[in-house]
Formats: C-alpha cells, sequence, structure tokens
C-alpha cells in the first residue's frame, strides 16, 4: 500500500485575472490520484470539511480508486486554494483554510513491511498537527514502512519558518528519503546548491536526497552515489501539482523495487518515471496523470 498524509483542498486556478478551471488539490491528494491512476494500491490520510466541496472530493478519490477510510471529516468547510499563474505558467498561491482549531486524533494504519508513506508540505509541519504527524511516523518506522518526505516550503509559510524548522528537521531524520527543490532548500537552509542541500538533509539524519531544479534537471545523492538527470523540454501549461506528480511517480517505482534502490538501475527508473510523471502534469490543466488507457508509457 502506498499511504499519502497531508492536506486536502480545493484548487480555483487564475490566468489573467479570471478562473479558467478548478480540480481538487492538495500535495499529497495530487501524489495519492496519480498513484491510483498507475495502478498501484493507495489510501489517503487527510481531513475535509463536511460540506458539499468535502463530499465532492471523496467523491472523486472514490472514483479513482483510492481508499477513503481514513479520512476525517469535520464539521466545517474544506480548505480553498486559489492559484494565480504567470505567463510561464508558475503558480502562485493564496490559502483559505477552514481546519479546526485542534486536529482530530488520527487512528494509525495497520502498516506493512514494503509500504511507502509520503508526506509533506505545511501540514507536516504545522504545530496543530504535530502529534499526529510524530505518531504516524514513528509507527511507520517501526512497522518496516519506507518514508518519503517532500518539505514543499511556500513563500505564504515563510513567516512561520523559524517555528517550524525543528519540525522540518525532524521530519527529515525520520524519512528514508527526501524530496525537495533549489527553491525549498533555499528558504529552509539557505542552501543553493544540491551539495550544500545534500549536507543539510545529511546533518539532519537522512542520507538520500533527491535534488529538483525546474528545466535544469534533477540531482541525485546518496551514499553510494550520486547523479544528474536531465530534465525534458516541454511546452508548459501549469506547474501545478508538478512536484507532487514526481514525487508519484518515484513512490511507484519504490512501491515495486524497494529492494533495489543500491543498484544505479533503479534510480534511472524510478527518476525516469517520476520526470514523465511531472512532465505530463505540466502539459495539462490536471494536477495528476492521466486514466489508465494513455499512461502505459510510464511503464
Amino acid at each position: 500500500m502506498i499511504w499519502c498524509l497531508g492536506e486536502s483542498l480545493y484548487d480555483i486556478v487564475f490566468k489573467g485575472g479570471q478562473p479558467v478551471w478548478a480540480v481538487p488539490g492538495g500535495s499529497m491528494l495530487n501524489a495519492a490520484v496519480s498513484a491510483a491512476r498507475f495502478g498501484e494500491p493507495v489510501s489517503l490520510i487527510t481531513e475535509l470539511g463536511n460540506d458539499a466541496t468535502g463530499k465532492m472530493i471523496a467523491e472523486f478519490l472514490q472514483q479513482n480508486g483510492i481508499d477513503t477510510s481514513f479520512i476525517h471529516y469535520y464539521d466545517g468547510n474544506t480548505t480553498l486554494a486559489l492559484a494565480f499563474l504567470n505567463e510561464r505558467g508558475d503558480a502562485h498561491y493564496e490559502f483559505y483554510a477552514h481546519l479546526p482549531e485542534s486536529a482530530p486524533d488520527f487512528r494509525l494504519p495497520a502498516f506493512k513491511p514494503g509500504d511507502v508513506l509520503l508526506f509533506g508540505s505545511f501540514y507536516a509541519v504545522n504545530g496543530r498537527n504535530r502529534n499526529n504527524i510524530e505518531k504516524l511516523l514513528d509507527h511507520a518506522r517501526q512497522s518496516g514502512v519506507f518514508v518519503y518526505y517532500d518539505p514543499n516550503v511556500r513563500k505564504a509559510h515563510l513567516a512561520d519558518l523559524e517555528s517550524t524548522r525543528t519540525f522540518y528537521e525532524s521530519n527529515i531524520s525520520k524519512s528514508a528519503i527526501v524530496r525537495g527543490s533549489d527553491e525549498d532548500f533555499s528558504f529552509l537552509a539557505g542552501a543553493e546548491s544540491g551539495e550544500t542541500a545534500y549536507g543539510f538533509v545529511k546533518a539532519c539524519g537522512c542520507s538520500q536526497l533527491i535534488y529538483t531544479r525546474n528545466s535544469a534537471g534533477t540531482d541525485l545523492f546518496t551514499a553510494h552515489f550520486s547523479k544528474h538527470f536531465e530534465a525534458r523540454k516541454l511546452n508548459v501549461v501549469s506547474t501545478i501539482g508538478a512536484g507532487d506528480n514526481f514525487n508519484a511517480g518515484f513512490v511507484t517505482a519504490v512501491h515495486q523495487h524497494v529492494d533495489n534502490m543500491k543498484d544505479m538501475n533503479f534510480w534511472e527508473q524510478a527518476i525516469g518515471r517520476a520526470v514523465i510523471f511531472a512532465s505530463e502534469v505540466c502539459c495539462s490543466r490536471e494536477n495528476f496523470i492521466s486514466k489508465p488507457a494513455n499512461n502505459q508509457q510510464m511503464l
């Protein structure tokens, strides 16, 4: 099972001052949908309001084959995100969050060895959620689960960085691998290179880093080797969900071949698939890869 843990919301996308499309979103939801569309068993651990938007998102998840039994419903409105695209398809966001002040007490899944847990974004460092995050991470590690973390540091949350920095570092320390962008590590650690970012990640206690640099490609750092992977040239429609789908592509490979991670062939296949997932999403209005009949080239 691939478990995705994080916030779910509804994205409303603007371009040229006008709303142009809307779709369920949230970093972990985006990854969950793409992994499920690829044929993997997926469960999403998240929160939704008991409003029409929350019900619509839950129905969408079920239609895409995602287990929704670990969704907690609260009284109130589901979070909305307004995404404003520039001429390059890059987005900046405004969030309208409606989560209750206190987090629910998430029940612990029956994790099994070979499962993968993907988590990240501000949800994973919000003080409101730390008890749940810590319990789930400790339970996952004790159960032999492969933990994948994406800090996904957004500009909207930089004001909270000093109070959340130790949470980012704790999350890194409990992860088997970290995937972050050059912007993430510039914000988080003042790192302006992959080597410096890797030094920060190692100091936190994790020995594997995937460092993505948009059109400049991807750099892999492990205790055994490092390698650069070129980016694809694309006609970008929107970069919303690109990193989330990179994560989805990678964790599907981990779920299938977790025992092969010391083999460079694994990394080439896994990162190659991750790049394909991210590239497809950049060229569409969706936050996810296409449905199964159209994604055989990703195998």
